[in-house]
């Protein structure tokens, strides 16, 4: 059977048919690319997320924690600045641990910048912290309360605002992962 033998109608038909299934390959092909790429997308949009409330979390535990360093500086109660102590203590031990994951999480050199700020306004503030705490185990209460007020509140203020710089920066890397995926 030679080509010539068709008739026309019908290699017009065979064409459309072949060209048909040809655009519903290449269709689906994309189609499956645009899945995988927008899946790609939305885990790493899931796992920036999680990073975000991650850095959130560690955020209010700092400043639960200098609340309460404040308030045991300030108190003349032995017992309330006790009580005080042994929760900041916790709460450090569980921000060491919030720590060590965000630390080990961050990938791009924006984060890192951000991060190694927070990290040093950090060592700034335990140092302040353990001061605050050698005062008033010294009992000179005026020393105490002028110190946190002077010094550990300024500290404590660029430590937690180095958090928030370093959560802007992970919110900045979510929107683009979003803007790239669209």
């Amino acid at each position: 059977m030679q080509l010539d033998n068709i008739r026309v109608s019908r290699k017009l038909w065979g064409a459309f048919i072949a060209l048909m299934l040809a655009m519903m390959v290449i269709s689906g092909f994309q189609q499956y690319r645009a899945n995988t790429s927008m899946s790609g997308a939305m885990d790493q949009v899931v796992e920036i997320e999680q990073r975000i409330s991650t850095a959130v979390r560690w955020r209010g535990s700092t400043e639960t924690a200098v609340n309460m360093v404040m308030g045991a500086a300030v108190t003349t109660d032995a017992v309330l600045a006790e009580q005080y102590g042994a929760r900041v203590k916790e709460i450090i031990g569980a921000v060491n641990k919030i720590q060590e994951g965000i630390v080990a999480a961050a990938s791009t050199p924006e984060e890192k910048a951000a991060l190694d700020k927070v990290l040093a306004e950090r060592k700034v503030v335990l140092d302040a912290t353990a001061k605050t705490w050698e005062l008033k185990a010294a009992g000179d209460a005026v020393a105490t309360q002028r110190f946190a007020d002077t010094e550990l509140t300024p500290m404590a203020a660029r430590y937690l605002k180095a958090q928030d710089d370093f959560v802007s920066v992970l919110q900045k890397r979510r929107d683009q992962i979003r803007a790239e995926a669209t």
